[in-house]
């Protein structure tokens, strides 16, 4: 909200001329905002217009924007300026497009600061009490303190306790060092800025430009599985082809993944490194599925006649041979 009310603050049309914004405020209660800037003025203006035009424009750009209701608006003007007389200059071609690289924006590190300052805080305030309780109240110094002081009077720069204090020292002063010295920011990718307006910056996701390439490569005839992964100068696209020619999968992989990466509107173009591996059951195209192994045909049992009687069988149960005559159910226990 703030810094809608202070984009719109800029915007604001002071004939021909615009306002600088300094400052600004954002209260949101329910569905209710109040918003504060505090602009400097271009010389000369009349001062009850000027106001009221930025005023105006502030509620009217808040409201339609985030669809809450300005409860109130209020505009201060620190000062008047008479380099703002002059128009923002434009790009010697509309069509040309901007000269520079963007770069990314620089991270606050907001997390590091505060434990930094939290931790520095508390030990200047513990030191501070245990000094002041020394010479205002009389009393004994703490023990640590003391301690403290005995320990580093009998241990020199010798010592392994030293040196390995000095090492964590020195390591977590090269980590604020490197965090203050680098951007951060390592999850967005900077857009190209757009032409005219030099004071706006954009970045795009690194999590988004990679559901935008998994999009599009979904899309692509005979692929399954995509999982796309970016990076800071590449994105790596590994795909699973179910059905289709191979070579010209691929080369339709690749093509649309560079004319995604073209329209995201980067600063820099990202390469593309595309992997296409078949499934398990994919085949080249015109080829007949691979059979399997012959299945044989049941071998028919042998006749009675050359068929041996089984071992266990006695000879009574024994097949009949040529001549004989099986006797019927109601001829047990008689002769036949």
């Amino acid at each position: 909200m703030r810094r809608i009310a202070e984009r719109a603050a800029a915007e604001t049309d002071l004939g021909g001329r615009r306002a600088r914004v300094t400052h600004g405020t954002a209260t949101v209660r329910g569905r209710g905002a109040e918003v504060s800037v505090d602009v400097r003025l271009p010389y000369p203006a009349v001062l009850g217009e000027a106001g009221e035009r930025v005023r105006s424009r502030t509620a009217d750009r808040v409201a339609e924007l985030s669809g809450l209701t300005v409860r109130a608006a209020t505009v201060r003007v620190q000062s008047l300026s008479a380099d703002r007389a002059a128009p923002r200059p434009s790009p010697a071609h509309p069509g040309s497009p901007p000269r520079g690289r963007a770069r990314r924006p620089w991270s606050a590190r907001r997390v590091p600061a505060a434990l930094v300052a939290l931790v520095g805080a508390a030990a200047c305030a513990a030191l501070l009490y245990d000094v002041l309780s020394v010479h205002l109240a009389d009393r004994r110094p703490a023990g640590p303190r003391t301690g403290a002081v005995d320990w580093l009077a009998t241990h020199g720069p010798g010592d392994t306790g030293v040196v390995a204090g000095g090492a964590v020292a020195a390591v977590l002063g090269a980590w604020l060092l490197c965090l203050a010295l680098t951007p951060g920011l390592r999850g967005v990718l900077p857009m190209s800025p757009v032409p005219g307006q030099p004071g706006q910056r954009a970045v795009l996701e690194r999590a988004a430009a990679a559901e935008l390439v998994r999009d599009a490569a979904s899309a692509v005839p005979g692929v399954t599985r995509v999982r796309v992964r970016c990076r800071r100068r590449r994105v790596r696209v590994r795909a699973r082809l179910s059905f289709g020619d191979r070579p010209a999968t691929r080369a339709a992989l690749r093509t649309t993944t560079a004319a995604t990466l073209s329209t995201l509107g980067l600063s820099r173009r990202l390469g593309a490194r595309v992997t296409l591996r078949p499934a398990p059951h994919w085949r080249p195209p015109g080829t007949e599925p691979t059979a399997g192994p012959p299945v044989s045909a049941p071998k028919s049992p042998p006749t009675s006649a050359h068929r041996p009687p089984p071992a266990d069988r006695p000879p009574s149960a024994r097949a009949p041979g040529a001549g004989e005559t099986v006797p019927g159910p109601g001829a047990q226990g008689s002769d036949s």
